[in-house]
């Protein structure tokens, strides 16, 4: 039995640790983009200090902390990776970065709800010819694309009218499936065109279907158009698409989240056991699993992961929405930690009864914890408290979309196998013991903000 079990496990093992540098948020970069009149972009763009020195090897001393000294000695190194993945193009002809001002932009660094960010800032000269309307530039994102398919990049775009503050244009998440984007606006009358008043009426259009929340487009210009843009206004988005834009990000969120997904596999694997109400005395402590026994009907399986999925569900959307409007914003350090934790807690329950209360009542805790994990996310599109309320339950609905498949994907084929000692010996029992050992690397690294034996998650 041992025997089994230890090449099980080694096996687990071998698959897990690969997944330990996805435990953390998926990798993201935050870039904002600033269009000006006369083809001018200002590029602010905050890259993750760990994605960096995992692409260039900035830890020189390789001791797993970067100091200021390792960042600046690189900083040249960093800025020419970072802008080799940035074209903006227009009329066909590339953006280019103008003369750099080292003193109005010195090294800097900044820190994000997942760690510091190096700041990075720019401008560049799209060509406008003279008199020509300047209405649009396309962005072309590259960064990490050969090395992390799940990098994301938080596109937010600004528009800068003289004398005026900048307008937002709206947020566009870039990554491996979306390496291109067009962003386009209303060009500036010449002769403003006054409703009743006094006040320019702007031109009214239509988002396109792949355009992000609050995006705002343009149509063709007029003729006689001036080269200084202005922002165009929206019909405004139906609830509908303001949902249906941020599914699909729950459900990346969800599916590049290891600790999130293996925490509910934890639950499922012994959703289709139920534990003695009077455990043998004898073998408690001893025995792993020794007072589960296999549950008789279907019905009762489905019913606990009902009450398993639910408490979880309903935890973390309160977190989820207090952390989203900023109510409540603990550390995120102590909040990937806390998770690495219950994770941990799990897995040592699957194997010995730790857990006095009731399953479900365990896990709405432990939801309220991953509910703020999940926040880290949906912040990090960069929307408004006014524009949150239906993008938020897009972005929720997404995550449960996830949680559903995992569940339709592993709930079956546990319960057909729930009466065979391969399943207890073979499945259950070394996959709790490779998902612990990797919660515990996870927590130390978290908790210590160290890398362990090189796997990453930190």
């Amino acid at each position: 039995m041992w025997r089994v079990f230890t090449a099980f496990a080694v096996l687990l093992l071998a698959w897990a640790i690969p997944l330990t540098a996805q435990a953390h948020k998926p990798s993201d970069s935050y870039l904002k983009l600033t269009v000006s009149e006369a083809g001018r972009v200002g590029v602010d763009w905050h890259v993750a200090l760990r994605d960096l020195d995992n692409e260039l090897a900035l830890d020189a001393n390789d001791d797993g902390r970067l100091t200021w000294g390792e960042v600046r000695s690189r900083w040249a190194d960093m800025r020419r990776f970072v802008q080799a993945h940035l074209r903006l193009v227009h009329g066909g002809e590339a953006c280019l970065p103008l003369p750099d001002d080292a003193k109005a932009n010195p090294p800097a660094l900044i820190e994000h709800t997942d760690g510091r960010y190096a700041v990075f800032a720019w401008s560049q000269q799209c060509e406008v010819a003279p008199g020509s309307p300047w209405t649009g530039v396309t962005l072309a994102y590259s960064l990490f694309a050969l090395t992390d398919p799940t990098h994301r990049g938080i596109v937010r775009w600004r528009l800068q009218t003289a004398g005026g503050a900048p307008q937002e244009m709206g947020v566009v998440v870039m990554g491996a499936n979306r390496a291109s984007h067009a962003q386009t606006w209303l060009a500036l009358a010449q002769a403003d065109v006054a409703a009743p008043g006094g006040k320019p009426v702007p031109a009214s259009v239509d988002a396109p279907s792949d355009a992000q929340p609050g995006a705002k487009v343009a149509s063709a210009p007029a003729i006689g158009v001036a080269a200084g843009p202005q922002a165009a206004s929206s019909r405004g988005l139906s609830a509908w698409d303001q949902v249906q834009r941020t599914v699909r990000d729950g459900i990346e969120h969800i599916s590049a989240g290891t600790d999130h997904i293996l925490f509910l596999v934890l639950l499922l694997l012994v959703a289709v056991w139920q534990r003695q109400a009077t455990p043998d005395t004898r073998n408690h402590g001893r025995r792993p699993m020794a007072d589960w026994s296999p549950r008789g009907h279907w019905r009762g399986a489905l019913g606990e992961v009902l009450r398993l999925v639910t408490a979880f569900t309903v935890a973390h959307s309160i977190t989820l929405g207090l952390a989203a409007f900023g109510v409540l914003s603990p550390p995120s350090r102590w909040v990937e930690s806390l998770i690495a934790l219950s994770v941990l807690v799990a897995a040592v329950d699957n194997l010995w009864p730790v857990l006095r209360a009731p399953r479900w009542a365990v896990v709405f805790g432990f939801g309220l914890v991953h509910g703020f994990g999940f926040a880290g996310a949906m912040q990090d599109l960069g929307l408004s408290a006014q524009d949150l309320a239906w993008p938020l339950l897009g972005f929720n609905l997404g995550v449960e979309l996830g949680q559903l498949a995992l569940v339709a994907a592993v709930l079956p084929l546990c319960f057909a196998l729930r009466r065979t000692a391969f399943y207890r010996l073979g499945v259950v029992l070394p996959g709790s013991v490779a998902i612990g050992l990797m919660a515990l690397v996870w927590l130390v690294e978290r908790s210590t903000d160290r890398v362990i034996l090189g796997w990453g998650g930190g």
